[in-house]
Order: structure tokens, then sequence, then C-alpha cells
């Protein structure tokens, strides 16, 4: 995935090839499963999930 600031990333990584700054970084990645299961409830309802 890349560092958090696409300009710390390593080459080859979504973030270096997609992102274009901090705010705007192509992907999100959780710091733990707790934080996981809290966020993705932003983006799926329960039916969705298995």
């Amino acid at each position: 995935m890349g560092a958090t600031n696409p300009a710390n990333a390593e080459e080859g990584t979504i973030r270096k090839k997609f992102a274009g700054s901090m705010s705007e970084n192509a992907v999100h990645g959780s710091d733990g499963e707790e934080t996981a299961a809290f966020e993705i409830g932003y983006w799926f309802a329960g039916y969705e999930l298995i």
C-alpha cells in the first residue's frame, strides 16, 4: 500500500503510483482490527459483510 505520505512511499506501491497528497492518498488502511471494524461501517451495511 505504501507510506501515508506518498512522497515517502516506496516505488511501485499504490500510494506512490496514484496518490496526489496525504489527504488524497488513493487507499485507506486502518491501524488495527477495532478501528477497521468501526471504519467499515462508513462504507458497508452490516448485511453486506460475511
